[in-house]
């Protein structure tokens, strides 16, 4: 799954870019040890053709999801992981910014 940020964020060299994408990498290996790494990307169609993702320093880059037993064995895993990432990225840019978006292709 990806993450959509609407809104206009600067690389680290200076640039703009609205709506990026931000793709989740989720790793799952047992309560309390679980993370996700994040790469952000100009557009899905940026992703689909393997391009370097951005340089976004004031965007985290990794959460620590800090599943409790009960998340972990429970329904609707992928969804409350997203959402600890979206908290994560709208920490910085603001309430409503980001929205979960489907597989990229």
């Amino acid at each position: 799954m990806a993450l959509q940020i609407n809104t206009t964020i600067t690389t680290d060299e200076g640039f703009e870019v609205t709506n990026a994408l931000g793709y989740l990498n989720i790793y799952i290996l047992n309560p309390g040890s679980n993370w996700v790494n994040i790469s952000y990307y100009k557009s899905e169609a940026d992703w689909e053709a393997g391009k370097t993702p951005l340089n976004l320093n004031s965007l985290p880059t990794n959460v620590q999801t800090e599943l409790t037993n009960e998340e972990f064995w429970g329904d609707g895993l992928a969804t409350l992981i997203h959402n600890r990432c979206v908290a994560a990225i709208e920490a910085e840019t603001g309430e409503g910014t980001v929205v979960i978006t489907g597989q990229p292709a």
